[in-house]
C-alpha cells in the first residue's frame, strides 16, 4: 500500500510528465487509479488527471481572488498547459520560492480529491507516523528538492569532460572499495552542454556507481562522443561485479538519474545487466528555430518556452516574407502556423518545401486544426495541436534534430 507522501510523490510526476506516453505508462498511479491492463494506459491515466483538475474549477460566482481560483489555476498552467514555473510566477504575480509554497498546497489538494473521488486507503508516511509532518510544505519530497532545478535557467554551457573528472575523483573510493579501475577518454573540443553542472555531476555519479558494482574488481570506461546537437557519454562495466536483476538500491539511484536528466532535456539509456548506460545531453550552442504564426502572443508563449533551452526562437508574424527569411536564416527547424488571415500555412508550407533553399528544413505543423494526416502529405515532418503545452513543443523540437543527426562518430581525441 502507498504512503500518502509516495502517492503525492507519484502525483507530482505523473503531471509533470502529461504529456509524456512512455513516462505515464509506467506511473504507479497507473496501478492505484486502476487502469494497468488497459491498451490505452497513457490516455486513460491522462484523462484521470485533467478530469480531477478540471473538477477544482471554482463556481462561476466564486470570488477572483479566493484560494481555489489560485489552486485551479496554478495546477492548470503548471501542468496542464506545461507552462515553465517562471512564466507560471509570472502570470500569477508571485515570487518563484512563493510559487514552490503553492504548488505544494495545490497537488495535495488534488490529491485529497483524488483519494475521495477513487476511494483510496493510504498507509500513513513514517514522517506522519513519528509526528513530524504537520503540514502542507513540512518534509519536502523529492520533487521539492528538485524544483529549483526545474527553474534554474542554464546561462552558460557546462563543459562535460570537467564535471566527468569530478565525478570520477568523487568516486574513486567506491571504486577502491570494490576493486575496480574507472578509464575515461575525453576531448577538449567537445562542445558545452545546456545542463546545470549540479544536475549532470549528480547523474554522472549515479551511473558511475552503477557501473562500478556492476563491474566488480574489474573496470569502468567511459567515453565522450560528439553528435552534432549533443554529447554521448557512454558508461560501460568489463568485470565480475554483480549480475541479474537491479537492485532495489540501483533502481532508486537510477529512477533518480532519469529524473534528473529529464530536467536537462537529454536521454539516458540502460542496458537489462545494468553494464551498458549511454547518457545524450544536449549542446549549449543555441539551435536556430523559425516560427511563422500571426498572433504576437503565441510568439510570446513560445519564446517563454524555449528560454535557458537550447533552441533560439525567430519570430515570424507576416507569411508573406516568411520564406524568404527562412531562405536567408536557415534555421534548424520551422514551426508554423495554418490559421493565418493573409496567407494560410498549407500556402507557406508547399512554398517552404518546394524552395530550393528551404525544401530541407523540417516544419513542424502547429495549429487547432485536427489535420495531422493532411500536414503529413503536404510535406511537414512534425504536428502539434494548440493550445500547445511546453513539453509537448520542445518534444516536437527534439524529435526533428534528433532525426537531422548523423550517426554518432567518435570525437577527435577520443578511444573505446
Amino acid at each position: 500500500m502507498q504512503s500518502e507522501d509516495e502517492f503525492l510523490d507519484h502525483l507530482r510526476d505523473a503531471l509533470t510528465h502529461l504529456h509524456d506516453p512512455d513516462r505515464l505508462r509506467r506511473s504507479p498511479l497507473a496501478s492505484v487509479l486502476g487502469v494497468t491492463g488497459r491498451t490505452d494506459v497513457y490516455a486513460a491515466l491522462q484523462r484521470a488527471l485533467t478530469q480531477a483538475i478540471e473538477a477544482l474549477e471554482p463556481a462561476p460566482d466564486t470570488p477572483p481572488q479566493a484560494r481555489a481560483w489560485r489552486i485551479y489555476d496554478l495546477l492548470t498552467c503548471r501542468y496542464v498547459q506545461q507552462l515553465s514555473g517562471p512564466v507560471v510566477a509570472d502570470q500569477l504575480g508571485i515570487s518563484l520560492r512563493h510559487l514552490r509554497r503553492e504548488q505544494h498546497a495545490a497537488l495535495e489538494a488534488l490529491a485529497y480529491h483524488l483519494k475521495d473521488e477513487f476511494g483510496l486507503t493510504m498507509a500513513e508516511s513514517d514522517s506522519r507516523r513519528s509526528g513530524t509532518a504537520v503540514g502542507p510544505g513540512d518534509g519536502p519530497s523529492v520533487s521539492d528538492e528538485l524544483a529549483w532545478l526545474e527553474n534554474a535557467a542554464v546561462d552558460e554551457p557546462t563543459d562535460v569532460a570537467e564535471a566527468l573528472e569530478s565525478a570520477i575523483q568523487l568516486a574513486q573510493p567506491l571504486a577502491r572499495q570494490q576493486g575496480v579501475r574507472v578509464r575515461s577518454a575525453a576531448t577538449a573540443r567537445l562542445p558545452g552542454v545546456a545542463a546545470h553542472p549540479v544536475a549532470l555531476r549528480q547523474i554522472l555519479l549515479g551511473v558511475l556507481s552503477l557501473a562500478i558494482g556492476r563491474a566488480g574488481r574489474g573496470h569502468v570506461s567511459v567515453v565522450l562522443r560528439e553528435e552534432r546537437w549533443n554529447v554521448r557519454v557512454e558508461v560501460s562495466a568489463d568485470g565480475e561485479g554483480l549480475d541479474g536483476p537491479l537492485s532495489d538500491d540501483e533502481r532508486a539511484t537510477l529512477d533518480m538519474s532519469y529524473r534528473l536528466i529529464d530536467l536537462c532535456r537529454g536521454a539516458l539509456t540502460v542496458s537489462s545487466d545494468g553494464r551498458e548506460v549511454t547518457l545524450s545531453l544536449p549542446s549549449y550552442e543555441q539551435l536556430p528555430v523559425m516560427v511563422i504564426d500571426d498572433n504576437a502572443d503565441t510568439l510570446k508563449l513560445l519564446k517563454h518556452f524555449v528560454s535557458g533551452t537550447r533552441y533560439r526562437m525567430i519570430g515570424a508574424q507576416n507569411p508573406d516574407e516568411a520564406v524568404a527569411l527562412a531562405e536567408t536564416l536557415q534555421p534548424e527547424v520551422i514551426v508554423l502556423d495554418v490559421m493565418m488571415p493573409q496567407m494560410d500555412g498549407w500556402q507557406v508550407l508547399g512554398l517552404l518545401k518546394q524552395h530550393p533553399k528551404t525544401g530541407h528544413i523540417p516544419v513542424v505543423v502547429c495549429t487547432v486544426l485536427a489535420q495531422e494526416a493532411l500536414a503529413a502529405s503536404l510535406g511537414a515532418s512534425g504536428f502539434v495541436r494548440k493550445p500547445v503545452t511546453q513539453e509537448a513543443f520542445l518534444s516536437a523540437l527534439d524529435r526533428q534534430v534528433a532525426r537531422t543527426a548523423p550517426e554518432c562518430e567518435p570525437a577527435p581525441g577520443c578511444s573505446g
